[in-house]
This record gives C-alpha cells, sequence and structure tokens, in this order.
C-alpha cells in the first residue's frame, strides 16, 4: 500500500457532554503590502462591517495600517463564499437525500449540496465525489450529513464537513492544496479533520462509542484533560460514552486462501477459516470499495455472500479487535462466473443411465468420466464436447466405478470447467 506523502491529521474530541467539537474555524491570512481591515472585509467577508470582529480578535490597533507580514485568523463564519457540490457516483439500493423533514430517493450521478443529508437503508450503499477528486463511501445502515460544503473567495480554500450520526464512513482524502483547505468528518464525539488520508469513522449506536481506524496518514488526538494520543498508520482509536478514549494497533490483514479464485458456484463464499475474532467482509465492483455491494460481519469459518452477477470483484476483510476496531484491510480481486453442474446416476433396463443439468451463461459443453476401480490412470471412459445432459453406458464389466461430470463454460473468450465430486457405482451381475 503506497503511502501519502506529508499526510497529516489531528481529531478533537469534544467536552464531557458530547457537544460536537471545533476544528480550524478559523482562516490564516497573510497581510501583504497595500491591506487594510476594511478593504480585506469589502473582498472576502459577507458583511463589510464585519472587519471589527477581526480587529478586535487580531487585536489591530489601527485597521487602516497593518504592519506587512502579520497573520491574520479570520472566522470562516464571516467569509464569502462559493457552494461547492459532491456527486453521487455510485448507489445501491435504497438511499435517500433528506433535507428539512423532506425524503426522496437518490440515483447514480446526482448532485448533493450543503445541508442536506444521506440515508442508506440495510444492503444499501453509496460513494460521493466531492470538488477536489474526495471521496466519501457509505455502506449500510448509515446517516451521513452535510454540514458545509463550499469553496471560499478568499484563497479559494475548501471546507469540507460531514457528520455520521449512525453508521460509518470511509474517505479517501485527496491531498488539500492550501493551508485553509479543511476536510472533517464528525461523530457524536470526535471530529476528524484531516489532510490527505484513508480512514475510516464510525459510531456504534448498540456500544454508544466512537472509532477511528487509519490506513494511511496519521492522527493527532486531543482528549479530555488536555493529553494528546498519537494515532499512526496501522492504529485505530475507540472514544467509549464518557469521553475516555482508547488506541491499538490494528489486526493486521487476513491471509485467505483461494480468495482470488474463480467463483462459479451457486454462491460466492470465501473460506475464512478459524477466526478468534468477527471479520467485516464486503465486497464491491472497483478496489477502492466506493462502487460496494455487500458488507456483513461473520463469526464464523465461511463468508456467503448469495448469488452475484457475472463480472469482476473486489473482495475485502478486516478482522475486528476485542476492543471493536477493525483491523487492516486484505483485498483480493476475483471473478465470478456462474457455471455449476451436479448429477445423478441410476440403473435401467438399457444400462447405467448418468443424468446431470446446471446453471451458466455463454456455450456449455460436459465432459464425462468414468474410471475403473480406481481414479489414477486414465478414464474407462473419457466423453467430451457432450451438448446433452445424460449418457447411457450399456453392458460395464463388474467392477468398482467412479464417475464425474464436467461443465465446460465459453463464455466472454473464456473457458472455464466445473466437475461435480467422484461418485462410486458398483456394477455385479445378478
Amino acid at each position: 500500500m503506497k503511502h501519502l506523502a506529508l499526510s497529516v491529521a489531528a481529531i478533537s474530541l469534544a467536552a464531557f457532554f458530547g457537544a460536537p467539537a471545533k476544528a480550524n474555524d478559523d482562516l490564516t491570512y497573510k497581510v501583504v503590502r497595500g491591506d487594510t481591515l476594511i478593504g480585506l472585509a469589502d473582498k472576502y467577508m459577507l458583511r463589510a462591517s464585519d472587519y471589527r470582529i477581526v480587529q478586535k480578535r487580531n487585536r489591530i490597533a489601527n485597521p487602516h495600517v497593518i504592519p506587512v507580514g502579520t497573520i491574520l485568523k479570520l472566522p470562516r463564519t464571516l467569509l464569502k463564499f462559493q457552494p461547492s457540490t459532491a456527486r453521487l457516483s455510485s448507489v445501491k439500493g435504497q438511499v435517500t437525500m433528506t433535507e428539512g423533514n423532506n425524503a426522496k430517493a437518490v440515483s447514480s450521478g446526482q448532485l448533493l449540496s450543503e445541508g442536506q443529508a444521506v440515508k442508506t437503508s440495510g444492503g444499501a450503499f453509496a460513494s460521493l465525489v466531492l470538488e477536489d477528486g474526495s471521496r466519501i463511501s457509505v455502506p449500510s445502515n448509515t446517516d451521513l450529513k452535510i454540514v458545509r460544503l463550499r469553496r471560499y473567495i478568499l484563497e479559494s480554500a475548501l471546507d469540507y464537513d460531514f457528520q455520521v450520526d449512525r453508521g460509518s464512513a470511509r474517505s479517501k482524502v485527496a491531498p488539500l492544496k492550501s493551508a485553509n483547505d479543511r476536510y472533517q468528518v464528525r461523530t457524536p464525539r470526535a471530529v476528524s479533520a484531516v489532510r490527505g488520508t484513508d480512514f475510516q469513522t464510525r459510531f456504534d449506536y448498540s456500544t454508544n462509542r466512537d472509532f477511528a481506524e487509519v490506513d494511511e496518514g496519521a492522527l493527532a488526538v486531543g482528549v479530555k484533560g488536555g493529553s494528546e494520543l498519537a494515532v499512526p498508520a496501522g492504529s485505530g482509536l475507540a472514544v467509549n460514552a464518557d469521553g475516555s478514549a482508547l488506541t491499538e494497533a490494528l489486526l493486521p490483514p487476513l491471509a485467505i486462501d483461494g480468495a482470488g479464485k474463480l467463483q462459479n458456484e451457486s454462491s460466492v463464499r470465501f473460506a475464512l477459516a478459524a477466526q478468534k475474532t468477527p471479520v467485516r467482509v464486503s465486497i464491491a465492483k472497483d478496489a477502492g470499495f466506493e462502487e460496494q455491494l455487500a458488507d456483513q460481519i461473520v463469526s464464523g469459518a465461511d463468508a456467503d455472500f448469495g448469488n452475484l452477477d457475472d463480472g469482476a470483484y473486489f473482495f475485502r476483510a478486516r478482522a475486528i479487535s476485542a476492543k471493536g476496531l477493525e483491523g487492516l484491510p486484505a483485498t483480493y480481486a476475483f471473478k465470478r462466473r456462474l457455471n455449476t453442474i451436479s448429477g445423478s446416476a441410476g440403473s435401467a433396463d438399457e444400462g447405467w443411465v448418468f443424468k446431470w443439468s446446471g446453471q451458466g451463461r455463454g456455450t456449455i459443453r460436459y465432459n464425462f468420466q468414468l474410471f475403473r476401480n480406481n481414479t489414477d490412470g486414465p478414464a474407462f471412459v473419457d466423453e467430451a464436447g457432450l451438448a446433452a445432459q445424460q449418457i447411457i453406458l450399456s453392458e460395464l464389466p463388474d467392477g468398482d466405478y467412479y464417475w464425474r461430470v464436467g461443465s465446460v463454460q465459453f463464455a466472454d473468450g473464456e473457458t472455464n470447467t466445473n466437475w461435480t465430486p467422484l461418485e462410486k457405482i458398483i456394477v455385479a451381475s445378478n
């Protein structure tokens, strides 16, 4: 995994009573020759008279005379801006947009603006692309509000502010170009402010805890009492209901045997082997998991996603620690080509009848094999290229036989074969 250079991030926790923290609510401006507070207010502020607020905040004696090089702090709430938008790049399932008391379904390609909120139901997913190329993935059962989505006239500084009231959001943030650019995601007791990183923020309603997991970049966490916790890449943060916080190294990526193999059975399954902790597993159409299709937490040995359309996909797994933090991802590419096959064998007056059937797209041909006594040598009967779904064999000598049938699929310029398990029949003269 390639780490972004000079990635910087900060999380400020709220006070004990849980009100959202405010992070970096000022823009800074370096005074150049000819600047006056009145002139700056006329150019950059919503109201020209607000220069007095800036004068008092920065302790400027004369608004007409400011030393060159002075760093002014300008509250964001006073500044002129242009509205920005977020585009829904991917929508799956029941996804709604709310604004005030109005809610309506959304679709891929739709633009969202400041003040609106996105809600995903169970089994639904959405991804947003921002003006600077940053992306937010919104999984199932999440409420995400767009608090701010604007570009200030001053330095064209970006201000992206999101709030997760339920569920989670994964952000892949483009490196910010200006020191005044801001990207932050709030949960009930934390504000994650980042500058070019890959991280996830979550609020678990059932445990009333906030989480942040960092794949790339770094976090500096201010906690109650003024202490600071360092959360580097590969680490996570959990904030308890009382405002206390803990950090730990994220569990390493899981090694999953056969995760990249062709999936041709009726159900898409991955063998996770014996895991000591639960695992969050996801499937998407892209490696960045912006077009996510499925997501679940598995406590057993297998992850079963049911039937999927044929295509190319990505599978991701994260082990979940005892403290609830999701570990580093293991991501695998795989192909889905439905090609099932099952068969049966029985005796009839005309001999032994072997029948089979299956499901799959494209051209299907069958390969029937029958082995006598053992399967070590060549097949006793080996018929390939069959279009029919049965074969009748008469006058088989007495003995033990093992048979199987393969479904040979030709689709999208590729060939794949799926075999039934070897089954045994005994031929004995009456």
